[in-house]
């Protein structure tokens, strides 16, 4: 039983003080329970009492097969992830797929072999991970196993393959399929492919989740690109961390915004999420024009190698790059390490090399491996993007902890802090938003989407998924310079009817599921 606490129930609604009754992994009852006897109770006086935050964007596809724990989410307050974004997911793996992964996670995944996605959510669940997992079916993954990376349309062969994987991955229980549109090779693919694919998501009730085909200077037309998608496969859009990037762009997201309201009014679902910081993370190779990776990672690398190349490529980036807004977060390599932290202009300058030619260098020496922080929003768009009415919460990060192959680097804060974040600054410091509409937009509303009827909401007979944090000193803790660090405030958390945070310590009990999508 939770005693006392003020219950934030994830409607919306203000908060009302009540007890929590918990039965095995169920919400058994919410109300003044009085002299009624546990066998556990857990004083909540002082805190809120809300559902388990649900990460509506992770990256934690193999992270929670490495270390199920996924500490810097469960420290958050999250329960459940939604895996399989951008394009990117566990499953299917296409040719050389499993390589990829044992030299990004070096010793994890030795003995691992999966195909579909079935097999996929199979090894996961084994892993026992300590949230629960909804997955998605990633378009590059789909893309890769029917026809690799080349930069030209399927045939109708292929893509007939393509929607037969996509059906496979959503039988076996994926929620959606999600687009990654400016990585290879969802960037070579055209509107029509996207729409073939989202009609198999139609016949199935799944949504299409994206990572726009432009977050700049084309902001509105690929948002109208994502809704004609939805509009014509007959499915539901999400669009994945909302934003307006570059300087010049900056109020572009209250066109975009706009543009998904009058979807909305003529009758397309369509959601986005966010993340609460001006700066994104992606791959550093993200930054080079797209017809440098056609063929895939070697062909990359062997381009980068060529003398004529490089200066094309920096013709290219000539004027739509500022080095100083990219920090180098992750490198594999230890001969690198020393510039972890740093901006391409610092380290460039301090080996004496022109940026460009030190970017491409980087890249060659870690063979494509490298991770960026790169800042590009407003503080303006972010705070207009938190508090619109279609969007909801989404780290864009992977389950981490501070050690051993998940430790690596200086990630993204996002990993560690997003939650709190919102909490801290954005509700109790700043009062941009109430407390229970940004509880609402962790926990039903994210539910709602996927379809969870009995998670995000805390009402009897629901899966006991609980956050109990205390609103007076919730505070993200990570920060750029030193992102390995937990949040404070976030003192209990428990997930399906188990505590797996007691007192602000993450315990031992790893009581997470893998979801399906109701079929």
């Amino acid at each position: 039983m939770i005693r006392g606490g003020h219950v934030v129930n994830g409607t919306g609604a203000p908060w009302f003080e009540a007890d929590v009754g918990i039965d095995n992994d169920r919400v058994a009852t919410v109300g003044h329970l009085g002299g009624a006897r546990a066998k556990r109770v857990i004083d909540a006086q002082g805190c809120v009492v809300a559902p388990g935050f649900i990460d509506m964007h992770s990256h934690s596809d193999f992270n929670l097969m490495v270390d199920p724990r996924a500490a810097s989410k469960i420290r958050q307050g999250v329960t459940t992830e939604v895996v399989g974004q951008c394009g990117i997911s566990g499953a299917p793996m296409y040719p050389g797929g499993m390589s990829e992964l044992r030299n990004r996670y070096p010793g994890s995944f030795a003995s691992s072999k999966w195909t579909t996605m079935e097999e996929f959510l199979a090894h996961l669940e084994g892993s026992g991970p300590a949230v629960n997992v909804a997955a998605l079916v990633g378009h590059g993954n789909v893309r890769r196993a029917a026809m690799g990376e080349e930069d030209r349309p399927p045939t109708p062969g292929e893509l007939s393959a393509m929607k037969e994987l996509l059906r496979e991955g959503l039988r076996a229980g994926a929620f959606g399929m999600s687009t990654g549109l400016i990585y290879p090779p969802g960037v070579y693919s055209e509107t029509d492919e996207l729409i073939a694919l989202a009609e198999v998501l139609g016949e199935f009730g799944a949504t299409y989740f994206t990572h726009l085909r432009n977050e700049r200077s084309e902001l509105v037309q690929s948002v109208r690109e994502a809704l004609e998608i939805g509009a014509r496969g007959g499915c539901s859009v999400h669009i994945s961390h909302l934003k307006a990037f570059e300087e010049e762009n900056w109020g572009r997201i209250l066109d975009a915004l706009d543009v998904m309201e009058e979807a909305r009014a003529r009758g397309i679902e369509v959601t986005g999420d966010q993340y609460p910081y001006t700066a994104s993370s992606t791959a550093l190779r993200s930054t080079l024009p797209p017809r440098v990776h056609d063929g895939g990672m070697a062909a990359m690398l062997k381009r980068l190698d060529d003398s004529r190349e490089r200066e094309a490529i920096k013709a290219e980036w000539a004027g739509t790059i500022d080095w100083r807004n990219i920090i180098v977060s992750t490198v594999m390599s230890r001969a690198n390490k020393d510039i972890e932290g740093l901006s391409i202009a610092q380290a460039a300058a301090a080996a004496g090399a022109d940026p460009g030619d030190f970017t491409m260098d980087l890249l060659l020496a870690e063979s494509g491996e490298v991770s960026m922080v790169y800042f590009g929003m407003s503080e303006e768009d972010v705070r207009e993007v938190m508090t619109h009415p279609l969007v909801m919460i989404g780290s864009d990060g992977a389950a981490l902890a501070p050690h051993g192959d998940l430790g690596r680097g200086k990630p993204h804060p996002r990993s560690y802090g997003t939650f709190p974040r919102v909490l801290g600054k954005y509700v109790r410091e700043d009062e941009i938003m109430p407390l229970e509409l940004a509880v609402s937009k962790m926990t039903s509303w994210p539910a709602s989407k996927l379809g969870l009827t009995d998670r995000g909401l805390i009402v009897s007979g629901n899966w006991a998924d609980l956050t109990i944090f205390d609103p007076a000193t919730v505070k993200d803790e990570a920060t750029y310079p030193d992102p390995h660090a937990f949040p404070t405030g976030i003192e209990w958390v428990v997930v399906n009817g188990k505590v797996a945070v007691e007192r602000g310590q993450q315990t031992d009990l790893l009581a997470g599921r893998v979801l399906r999508r109701n079929r």
